[in-house]
């Protein structure tokens, strides 16, 4: 997936706002599996058409300050001096955007791992949840970025977590994406490989289906 990045925020800027929904468009690719090109063109519309009604999620008590929104960007681009600087002035490690996504989330899906681990250590929950019910660990596993999720692990997040929109697992995510050597770090964890989405799909029907031959042996040998 491209990453859109960050610009100077503007409110009227629908790009900028643009930027703040990657993780969705990201999430959108997983529908591919069951219902085609067509339906996860349509999903990934109506996200960036959402864009547009910005203003009207900056009236939520969600609503992001500056500070806030330099921190979700600093995180999203790994430039931990920035979020140190954030921090220390006074902006909430767990911040959360109008979808409840946090500057965790953000850095994990990049594989920023010393950012993840600077949140942790200023008392960021490592399970929050966005509002589709997916955490850092979950974003985390759908990129190459083994040491962050290495990280998350060992700080406690939980590892069977499903989301409540199609109710994916950080091990789904990762075995879609083909990603071996996170698949093995989550099942050494105790990632349940039995584990169903709302469509029955498991690790290893995902894997199947997008043709990762390595993942499917992995998840295979395990049974």
């Amino acid at each position: 997936m491209e990453r859109f990045k960050p610009t100077e925020p503007s409110r009227c800027d629908v790009n900028v706002y643009r930027s703040l929904f990657w993780p969705q468009i990201f999430f959108a690719r997983n529908l591919d599996l069951r219902y085609g090109w067509v339906m996860k063109s349509l999903v990934t519309l109506m996200v960036l058409m959402s864009s547009i009604c910005a203003p009207i999620a900056a009236q939520t008590p969600l609503q992001l300050t500056p500070d806030e929104q330099a921190l979700f960007e600093s995180a999203h681009l790994g430039k931990l001096d920035q979020v140190k600087r954030l921090v220390s002035e006074g902006t909430a490690v767990d911040a959360m955007d109008p979808d409840h996504r946090t500057p965790m989330m953000f850095a994990a899906f990049n594989g920023h791992t010393a950012v993840v681990g600077f949140f942790v250590e200023m008392g960021a929950e490592v399970d929050n949840r966005d509002i589709n019910g997916r955490t850092a660990l979950m974003y985390a596993s759908s990129g190459p970025f083994e040491e962050t999720v290495k990280l998350l692990l060992t700080k406690g997040a939980q590892v069977n977590v499903q989301g409540t929109l199609e109710g994916f697992t950080a091990l789904m995510t990762a075995a879609a994406e083909g990603q071996t050597e996170i698949v093995r770090r989550l099942l050494d964890h105790g990632a349940d490989r039995s584990l169903e989405d709302k469509d029955g799909d498991t690790a290893l029907s995902f894997a199947r289906q997008k043709g990762h031959a390595e993942v499917v042996e992995l998840l295979e040998s395990e049974l």
